[in-house]
């Protein structure tokens, strides 16, 4: 519907553009072989610009241009809009052929699309940044980025117009600027660092110099590192480590695949993931008031209150098959010694054959079989013939008594959605350890969830003898006062303790905006 809309708004702007065209080239600034007027987004709004400005040029100071073909280039390269490409090249291409005309009412033009950007980022950058690319006319110009546009018109101040447009967050900034320090790298064209096998301290390198250049690259301390020797010696430790802390490896210093592949990352990939993460900005919460974020590229979960951070977790997120979906939900009830519905897609393909390889399975995970959601009935598992049963046909339903042995742990944070993703504890502890935590079947699994559940009791007001429920072993639902919102969110590069932090693309999302097409 959006893109049948977006032509059906094409097609009623193309008379306009002809008239647009007409009317510049009157004035002399273009002429009948120009391609301008079919580059136009809003042509009859640009061309009232330009009589309100007594028919003068606009752009006049080449560093208002920069400004805007910067924030331009940042969205070519997070890969997600054709349509801004395409009017950054047609703005280089004019500012090189020193067309000034046609560079000036392109540039009018393209930042009143870059404007409505913007502001409509915040609502539909979910679909931009993850589904499908921005490659048709955005609706006609708001009234708010028309006034805007005037205004700055008249004032000349159209670098203080782009920049109010532009997220002022720290999160934003902090990645362009490492943008901008890789840029600097860029231009050189560092090759590949190569070595065979393995590599740690005290063994040979095949060119320590150029593994130093690729670490500067991401800005790792190098201060301490000796520049007098040619193998792996202890001084170069703790910047590897550095490094691979920053790319969520494990820190042990070894320089294997997983460190040597991102040592080699290209610089141009680097560069599509720091501005594809910065154009995400605009569209996560910029509010850390009261607010649960997961971030799950990173496996983490931060929880604010007040405006501050008073707990921080790992977390174990869906694997590749069963993607976390990235959503707003609330968090609005603590269940304390939950049971767990099984989904139906869990039990058909990981449930039944387990019971099918082992009948004893079925008690040992404390399963029951219903007849139907809701039933007080129990189906009697040895009158099930398991060993002939097609699972996808299986007519029943199964639920997990509440226990240490339980999907969901001892706590499960309720937050509704149709989806039915919530926040859990978890028997199994010792995937908190691994740096790559995509296991789960969709749902969120949390590190200290009883310390998670406390301080959620503590800053409700909620006597901490609610929590008597996770000792006695009964199952207790605890309604929140308020509801906390709950963001689910996908960054695969973020700045934090004064570092650029990168992490694998595990869903391949971001890999969709670097697609070209």
């Amino acid at each position: 519907m959006r893109i049948r809309k977006s032509w059906l708004l094409l097609v009623c702007l193309l008379p306009l553009q002809v008239f647009a065209s007409e009317y510049f080239q009157q004035l002399g600034w273009t002429s009948e072989e120009s391609r301008l007027s079919g580059l136009l987004q809003y042509p009859e709004v640009v061309e009232q610009i330009y009589q309100e400005n007594g028919e003068q040029l606009i752009w006049f100071d080449l560093q208002q241009g920069s400004n805007l073909e910067f924030q331009l280039e940042l969205i070519q390269h997070a890969g997600f809009s054709p349509l801004m490409s395409r009017q950054l090249s047609y703005l280089q291409f004019y500012r090189k052929s020193n067309r000034w005309f046609e560079y000036d009412l392109l540039a009018t033009d393209t930042l009143l699309l870059y404007l409505n950007y913007a502001e409509q980022a915040k609502l539909d950058g979910g679909e931009w940044y993850f589904e499908q690319k921005l490659d048709q006319p955005l609706t006609p110009s708001l009234e708010s980025a028309i006034f805007a546009t005037k205004r700055a018109v008249a004032n000349q101040q159209l670098t203080e117009l782009i920049e109010a447009y532009t997220p002022d967050t720290p999160d934003y900034q902090q990645l362009v600027d490492t943008y901008l320090h890789i840029v600097k790298h860029h231009k050189r064209d560092l090759p590949g660092y190569q070595q065979a096998g393995l590599i740690k301290q005290g063994d040979k390198l095949t060119d320590r110099e150029l593994l130093l250049e690729r670490l500067e690259v991401v800005d790792v301390d190098l201060t301490d590192v000796r520049r007098d020797v040619t193998y792996y010696d202890k001084s170069l430790k703790p910047a590897i480590m550095q490094f691979q802390r920053l790319h969520g490896l494990k820190e042990d210093g070894v320089i294997g695949p997983a460190t040597l592949k991102w040592l080699n990352l290209p610089l141009d990939a680097r560069l599509s993931t720091l501005a594809l993460n910065a154009e995400r900005v605009r569209y996560w919460p910029a509010d850390r008031n009261t607010i649960i974020l997961v971030n799950v590229p990173s496996y983490e979960m931060t929880y604010w209150h007040d405006g501050k951070t008073v707990f921080e977790s790992k977390v174990v997120v869906g694997r590749k098959a069963r993607p976390t979906p990235l959503m707003t939900t609330n968090l609005d009830t603590l269940i304390l010694n939950p049971t767990w519905n099984v989904p139906w897609k869990i039990m058909v393909e990981d449930i039944i054959p387990k019971i099918q390889a082992d009948p004893e399975y079925i008690t040992q995970q404390n399963l029951e079989i219903l007849p139907k959601w809701g039933s007080k009935e129990r189906i009697d598992p040895q009158e099930i013939d398991w060993d002939n049963l097609n699972p996808s046909a299986f007519p029943y339903r199964m639920t997990q008594r509440s226990g240490n042995t339980n999907a969901l742990g001892l706590y499960k944070f309720n937050t509704p959605n149709k989806r039915a993703i919530y926040l859990h504890d978890t028997p199994s502890k010792s995937l908190f350890n691994k740096p790559q935590r995509a296991f789960s079947s969709g749902c969120i699994r949390v590190e200290n969830a009883d310390v998670f559940a406390t301080r959620l009791l503590e800053h409700q007001g909620l006597s901490g003898k609610k929590m008597k429920g996770a000792s006695d072993k009964s199952n207790k639902k605890i309604p929140l006062r308020k509801r906390i919102p709950v963001h689910i969110i996908y960054q695969t590069a973020w700045f934090e303790e004064g570092k650029t932090h990168y992490r694998e693309d595990i869903y391949r999302l971001d890999t969709f905006s670097y697609t070209k097409g």
